[in-house]
């Protein structure tokens, strides 16, 4: 049975460090799962993005480690959890762990009676959707 790994995010400009992010989460397993987050969620959330859901989802399905792409307007990760039998969540070590999981609405327990592991990548604030924005803006 194959090794399921899901990443949770905007993915809003892609670029580089969404990159090695993704090629980083897929070294987990041997299925990569992205939920994206939507676009009213996002404005929401953060901010307007500037790539619509659709777009967002079409370029992360092109990346060869990518499996499969959905789309959501909730934080709440848990039914993507039973729908795909979740082993691993990865995220950006720019998170503390008890704010990442309230953020996706999950507890230690939930995770635990359904063997989902976290783990945590390297995150690079130098290569980031606020830095191109920022950049932008400069110039």
């Amino acid at each position: 049975m194959s090794k399921k790994v899901l990443v949770v995010g905007v993915f809003d400009l892609f670029h580089r460090g969404h990159v090695e992010f993704l090629k980083k989460a897929a070294s987990y397993g041997d299925e990569l799962i992205i939920l994206i987050n939507g676009d009213e969620m996002t404005e929401k959330y953060k901010r307007r993005p500037i790539y619509s859901e659709q777009d967002r989802a079409t370029i992360l399905s092109a990346m060869s480690c990518v499996s499969l792409v959905e789309v959501t307007d909730s934080f709440d990760v848990k039914p993507i959890i039973e729908k795909h039998n979740i082993d691993i969540i990865v995220h950006g070590d720019d998170w503390e762990h008890e704010s990442y999981l309230k953020q996706i609405r999950c507890t230690e327990e939930y995770l635990e009676e359904h063997g989902v592991s976290l783990a945590y990548t390297q995150y690079h604030s130098t290569v980031s959707t606020s830095a191109l924005l920022q950049k932008i803006k400069e110039s």
